[in-house]
């Protein structure tokens, strides 16, 4: 049994309350909603997906992006694979940055588009811990080995078991 944490209470309602909405996401003018479920299931890909990416306990990953459905996916997912999530003002300077994200010696950057990875990729040889930067949906394409769009992160996370974030949560 998960330790009372933030995603053991997400798991938790996702199981009490299924498919009622979690949220709801204005997309093609319209506002669509999310399950509880839905939210857990993704939630759960993200953890997957960062424990692929080599993402250990105690790591930190860091959310430079305006707010967005995989803000807090990402956020609770981060947890989820024992990280500790550190969100970073959108209207940070590329120094500023690099400085949280070296602080933080992330491995992992969530971007919210291609004006937020300018801002990492001016600064990318200043950060040597920094392996990955994931793209939220609609970023549009970014041609960089270290880059990866929301779907190719999430596909990631089919490599790794459930039972790894299960065991994550327990610890």
């Amino acid at each position: 049994m998960a330790i009372d944490s933030i995603p053991a209470r997400l798991f938790e309602q996702a199981k009490r309350l299924g498919g009622k909405a979690a949220y709801y996401e204005k997309r093609g003018g319209r506002w669509q909603p999310t399950s509880w479920a839905g939210y857990a299931k993704q939630v759960r890909q993200v953890a997957r997906a960062l424990i692929a990416l080599g993402v250990q306990p105690g790591d930190r990953v860091c959310i430079l992006g305006f707010n967005k459905p995989e803000w807090p996916t990402f956020d609770v997912g981060a947890m989820a694979a024992g990280a500790a999530p550190a969100g970073i003002y959108t209207t940070s300077s590329p120094a500023e940055v690099q400085y949280i994200l070296d602080h933080a010696e992330a491995p992992v950057v969530l971007l919210e588009d291609r004006d937020q990875w300018d801002k990492v990729l001016e600064e990318l040889d200043d950060l040597p811990k920094l392996r990955h930067a994931v793209m939220m949906r609609d970023a549009g394409d970014i041609d960089h080995d270290r880059v990866l769009s929301w779907e190719a992160f999430l596909a990631r996370g089919d490599e790794t078991e459930d039972s790894a974030v299960d065991e994550r949560m327990d610890d």
